[in-house]
């Protein structure tokens, strides 16, 4: 019961983190493309990579604690779900080059910063 409590409050977190900067992004940078998502994904994905590292290196330790920051926070910070529906919505308004590109900037994006995410933990540790 403890661990699945973690997984709540840190998806909650995570949501309400995610829904504030989503719309902060879109009203900074207002455009027919969903940059504060794309932001938040790419942001996560650099995240990720910095907690995995110090996972599996075991410089995080608390196992509460990658349960909370992945699992948890992670979980809902970073969405595919909304990823979906803003790649849909991009079709659907006839920006299917837009779209295409939206995806593939995403796709590649999170996984370079992952992996920036990841190099820059292990560089510092």
């Amino acid at each position: 019961m403890k661990v699945l409590l973690i997984i709540f409050f840190g998806g909650g977190a995570g949501s309400v983190t995610r829904y504030l900067l989503i719309n902060y992004f879109n009203k900074v940078i207002p455009s027919t493309v969903p940059y504060g998502t794309m932001l938040i994904n790419l942001f996560g994905a650099l995240i990720i990579g910095i907690i995995y590292y110090l996972i599996t290196t075991k410089l995080l330790l608390n196992e509460q604690l990658k349960i909370f920051l992945t699992i948890g926070f992670l979980g809902g910070f970073t969405t595919f779900s909304t990823f979906n529906l803003d790649f849909f919505k991009l079709i659907e308004s006839g920006n299917l080059s837009l779209a295409i590109i939206y995806a593939i900037a995403t796709f590649i994006g999170t996984i370079t910063l992952f992996y920036m995410g990841y190099s820059f933990a292990k560089l510092i540790s």
